[in-house]
């Protein structure tokens, strides 16, 4: 369970987010339908991270450390190291090949 408007996980049957205080009052269901749907849109995100990682290092870059941020998703969180590590390789290569 995630609070819906901070996103900080938190244990089942809390009544106010202990992050920013928040009121959470019967948004469970609603809450999983929100979540599915973000997975989905991290998917997308992963894809694209590690195509831009290799062909535009610096948006690759930047989509991993926007996948790294969020706390919905272990597997966008595991992910998100892997395209930061490309893009970080296939830019050194690049300026390697740049000074020969």
């Amino acid at each position: 369970m995630f609070c819906p408007s901070c996103g900080e996980e938190l244990p089942e049957g809390t009544k106010f987010c202990k992050n920013c205080g928040k009121e959470i009052s019967n948004i469970q269901t609603s809450n999983a339908v929100q979540t599915q749907g973000a997975e989905n849109d991290h998917k997308i995100a992963i894809i694209a991270g590690y195509i831009l990682a290799i062909l535009i290092p610096l948006i690759g870059l930047i989509i991993g450390i926007y996948l790294y941020t969020r706390k919905d998703s272990e597997n966008a969180q595991k992910h998100a190291k892997y395209i930061i590590l490309v893009a970080a390789i296939v830019w050194f290569i690049s300026f390697m090949l740049m000074m020969n």
